[in-house]
């Protein structure tokens, strides 16, 4: 039976309450949620920043400890005389090399003296990488007795195309020997472990980087009758410039090429 008049009016009423509370209790649940929401990302980008400050006041204490040790070269107290005798590469790196840059695929360690040299030039290297500096490197600053200046940042690879952040975009070679070479900034630019490449280094052993690439040029067969310069011959003076090696270790790999042992 149809409701008339108070009684009509009384219904109606109540339904327009009801509904007004209903309302009321969406909006205000709305208003939680987007509270819930705001404190969230409040609280993520706190945290994000919190974690920045401490990675950036990380960075800064192992710079100001890094500057304390004033390392110009690196300590050497054994070289393994395979050195003398391997195939070499050519003079002074890797650049205008006629392989892929297979080598690049890995990234590098970057000395701290290098990484002072890439931020003052910043401007010139982002040109070239087409990224920002700090987006080259997927480490903080590590402080490391066997790295100039005391420490060392890893690269990052980019995923485009599995090359060296620093590597040039678009283009064969690296940013970093481009800017050596092409515009004469000083050869500290370029990394150690790249400018002495396929010679390394672990805690005063130097070594050759073997196996290598396929396509490094140090791999390539050499035609009988044929005398190729060693790795210690091709490298010497990157050696000589980065490297502290005792003077008996030094004459024992001047010998190993004399003698071709």
């Amino acid at each position: 039976m149809k409701k008339t008049g108070d009684a009509a009016k009384s219904t109606k009423k109540t339904a327009k309450a009801k509904s007004t509370v209903k309302a009321k209790n969406t909006v205000k649940a709305k208003k939680t949620v987007e509270a819930k929401k705001t404190v969230k990302t409040k609280t993520v980008k706190a945290k994000k920043a919190v974690k920045a400050k401490a990675t950036k006041a990380k960075t800064v204490k192992a710079a100001k400890v890094v500057k304390t040790k004033n390392i110009t070269r690196i300590p050497i107290k054994i070289v393994d005389l395979n050195i003398a005798s391997h195939k070499g590469l050519f003079d002074e790196g890797c650049y205008g090399s006629q392989c892929q840059d297979e080598c690049c695929g890995w990234g590098c360690d970057i000395d701290f003296a290098t990484i002072k040299l890439i931020t003052k030039h910043r401007d010139k290297v982002e040109a070239l990488t087409g990224a920002k500096v700090e987006d080259c490197f997927k480490t903080p600053l590590k402080q490391d007795e066997d790295y100039i200046g005391g420490a060392y940042r890893e690269t990052a690879v980019r995923k485009s195309d599995k090359l060296c952040c620093f590597h040039l975009k678009g283009s064969k070679g690296c940013s970093l020997f481009y800017l050596w070479i092409k515009e004469q900034l000083p050869k500290k630019i370029v990394p150690t472990i790249c400018r002495t490449y396929p010679v390394t280094w672990h805690r005063g052993k130097l070594f050759a980087d073997l196996p290598l690439k396929k396509n490094c040029k140090a791999k390539e067969k050499t035609p009988k009758g044929v005398k190729v310069a060693s790795l210690f011959e091709t490298q010497k003076k990157e050696l000589k410039a980065l490297f502290d090696i005792p003077k008996k270790e030094w004459k024992k790999l001047e010998d190993a090429v004399k003698t071709g042992k």
